[in-house]
């Protein structure tokens, strides 16, 4: 093989490698955008369809409530939860209840608990939750069948200006294993 026929192959390798290695955003939004000002009565089971291709993995994930705030100034709680059973869309259901996390009484063991915000002021402010390592793991588990769900349950009217979802989807490093080794059999050729 020439030297430039090898610098050619070396760059389109690196060229591939790169664009491999490159995340995918992704950002999902309910509908309603707001769901429906989290009311106190209520909670919520947001399934997500999430297009992964063969080999891909979600390597960081953020839920986001844009300019949330507390209806009055008492102490309320919004909790927060990971789901493997939601179906698609927004599903919100009546629970009555004054206080307590939904989802650990009525589905204890069917959900992982990602955070509860507790004493949420009547000041408008942004909240983010990021992803840990172990909740990517649980995530991209949930994610087998292509879908997972947020579960929220507010303890009291929060309203908000828009709550969502981002991802950031890499192949999964065998796949990356895998090209590296083929560019190394195509340049030894």
């Amino acid at each position: 093989m020439t030297g430039k026929r090898v610098l050619t192959l070396l760059a389109m390798l690196l060229t591939a490698s790169s664009m491999a290695g490159a995340d995918t955003v992704m950002t999902f939004t309910p509908d309603p955008a707001d769901l429906s000002g989290l009311d106190h009565y209520s909670v919520y089971m947001w399934g997500i369809d999430v297009p992964l291709a063969p080999g891909e993995l979600i390597d960081a994930a953020e839920l986001r409530f844009n300019n949330i705030r507390n209806w009055d100034d008492n102490s309320n709680d919004l909790h927060v939860h990971q789901l493997d059973w939601t179906a698609l869309g927004v599903t919100e259901e009546y629970d009555n209840q004054a206080g307590g996390d939904y989802f650990a009484t009525v589905h204890p063991g069917e959900h992982t608990h990602l955070v509860t915000y507790h004493d949420l002021p009547s000041v408008v402010q942004d909240l983010t939750y990021t992803f840990t390592g172990d909740d990517l793991a649980v995530l991209n588990g949930y994610l087998a069948d292509g879908r997972i769900g947020v579960g929220l349950d507010p303890d009291c009217h929060f309203f908000n200006d828009g709550i969502a979802f981002t991802v950031s989807v890499v192949p999964e490093p065998a796949s990356l294993a895998l090209l590296a080794i083929g560019g190394l059999v195509m340049l030894k050729r």
